[in-house]
């Protein structure tokens, strides 16, 4: 009889280990890096930026942003309701190849800009961050020539692409430092504001 209840117990202690590994295994957190032009930076990024769909918000803070195919996808988020705020560089924003004057004046689209003082003082961050899913970081603008998506009078390939990297992260932890580091950039008083 002992023998019998010992083995129900390791038997239960065993099953209940499994649970908590294959829990575990299934909400780990990780991040993987992509390396352009080897990767197509571009095409990883509308994957995760998709994903805003189930949170219906998302934080972006890109230096430059000249990628029409990204401010599409833009227009399709917010055009499903997902909240995005931009923070941009006043410089670059300016520049007669950005793309984000696509999205002024659109619903569920927020714009801002760091007031650029100069080369010192310029707001050069590359991120993206969905609430609860990903913090996306790296070297890489949106640009397709930075992502490793350009082609060149029907030349593709890495004589026409920058070498650039960029991260995903699930970490919750990761993912809420960016959103508080996000907002404290939002928040600045000499901020310019393009759309409210």
């Amino acid at each position: 009889m002992k023998i019998k209840k010992l083995f129900i117990i390791v038997l239960i202690l065993q099953l209940f280990i499994s649970i908590q590994l294959i829990a575990s295994k299934t909400s780990a957190a990780y991040s993987a890096t992509y390396y352009s032009p080897q990767s197509n930076l571009q095409r990883i990024d509308i994957h995760w930026l998709k994903k805003a769909l189930r949170v219906k918000r998302l934080y972006i803070a890109m230096y430059s942003f000249t990628d029409k195919t990204i401010a599409r996808e833009l227009l399709y988020l917010a055009g499903r309701g997902v909240s995005i705020y931009i923070y941009r560089d006043d410089k670059q924003i300016r520049d007669r190849t950005d793309v984000t004057r696509m999205l002024e004046n659109v619903r569920n689209m927020h714009i801002k800009a760091k007031d650029d003082k100069g080369f010192w003082n310029i707001m050069h961050d590359k991120i993206f961050i969905i609430p609860g899913v990903v913090f996306r970081e790296g070297s890489a603008n949106w640009s397709p020539s930075a992502e490793g998506a350009s082609c060149w009078n029907g030349n593709c390939g890495s004589s026409q692409n920058q070498d650039n990297n960029a991260t995903y992260i699930t970490d919750r932890a990761e993912i809420n430092g960016a959103i508080r580091v996000f907002w404290r950039m939002w928040n600045r008083r000499n901020n310019l504001i393009y759309t409210k």
